[in-house]
């Protein structure tokens, strides 16, 4: 068995112990870091229909010391211009959401697609002229997430992902990718990920349905793959109405084989608001949330990495 097999093996070891054992306490040191460590929000919605204000944005990210923000949502003039270089400017959402909604989920896969057409056009001048740092977010599957009108399910590996996939990696971008776990997406992520070396893969909500030992088996295989962990707490269930608790952590802390997965890989973990469905309201306590049930649990050395530092490296940000 050499080193890597060895590795990989003591640590899906340990993931399968520790969700045996019962969460420790917080370090007193990481419960102090967690109050006050600057945030990267790399989930943060910002639709333009109906969507909150950019001064009320820029509002909520400073009173709750959030100092970067973006990743996913409508691409919008107003919002660039008020952060700045705090952005984490994307495109894609809104021509992805235009085509499901008014023509279904089979144009989803097209590049002949008259929502994709314009945006495949400029999207090169975008990303050279910094408008843009990637594409996100991209729902191919949430057939068991979402309010039903907008769940779909199709294949990640298509000709209009790889579209998206060809270009960032042009730019070193990156693709926020909302899909659930299940061997068809193993493959075709694996695929993409290897097929598109400069394109970094970020998986939104950290691969709803996939288990830690899942996440473990892609982050081991590719480098360019990484996930954000926004919905993985108690309150989107509770906005949601599902009488559910946290996926990954809770008012507990962090379940133990997720505390031992981003431990064990701190740099490819990166944090998330996800206040859609007109959540937006809800942003402050969303971000309480990090800072109380998943931060404090970790080791001190991983808070700062996952909170915002991860975020800085791979989209070029300055530490402000």
């Amino acid at each position: 068995m050499n080193r890597s097999t060895l590795k990989t093996t003591l640590l899906l070891a340990g993931l399968l112990f520790s969700g045996l054992c019962h969460a420790q306490a917080p370090d007193p040191r990481s419960a102090e870091l967690a109050k006050t460590v600057p945030i990267a929000d790399v989930h943060l919605h910002t639709y333009s229909y109906n969507g909150p204000s950019a001064a009320d944005i820029v509002e909520k990210m400073n009173a709750n010391n959030v100092r970067w923000g973006g990743g996913v949502g409508d691409l919008r003039g107003d919002i660039a211009n008020a952060l700045g270089n705090r952005h984490i400017a994307t495109a894609g959402q809104r021509e992805f959401a235009e085509s499901f909604i008014r023509q279904g989920p089979s144009t989803l896969v097209a590049t002949e697609n008259i929502y994709f057409r314009d945006l495949f056009r400029d999207a090169h001048d975008m990303f050279a002229k910094g408008m843009i740092k990637g594409f996100g977010e991209l729902h191919t599957n949430n057939e068991n997430s979402g309010p039903q009108p907008f769940r779909r399910k199709i294949k990640t590996d298509n000709p209009a992902i790889r579209k998206f996939y060809s270009i960032a990696n042009e730019f070193n971008g990156f693709v926020q990718i909302h899909t659930q776990h299940n061997a068809e997406f193993t493959e075709d992520i694996l695929r993409l990920s290897a097929d598109f070396p400069n394109t970094l893969t970020i998986l939104s909500h950290c691969l709803p349905l996939g288990q830690p030992e899942d996440l473990a088996n892609l982050f081991k295989q590719r480098k360019n793959i990484m996930c954000e962990l926004s919905s993985n707490g108690e309150l989107h269930f509770r906005l949601a109405r599902i009488n559910r608790p946290g996926r990954a952590y809770n008012a507990d802390g962090v379940r133990p084989r997720w505390k031992a997965l981003i431990e064990a890989f701190p740099d490819r973990f990166m944090l998330g608001s996800d206040m859609c469905c007109g959540w937006d309201a809800h942003y402050n306590e969303a971000i309480t949330e990090i800072r109380t049930n998943l931060l404090p649990y970790l080791r001190v050395d991983v808070i700062e990495l996952v909170a915002y530092k991860n975020a800085l490296r791979v989209f070029k940000l300055s530490e402000l």
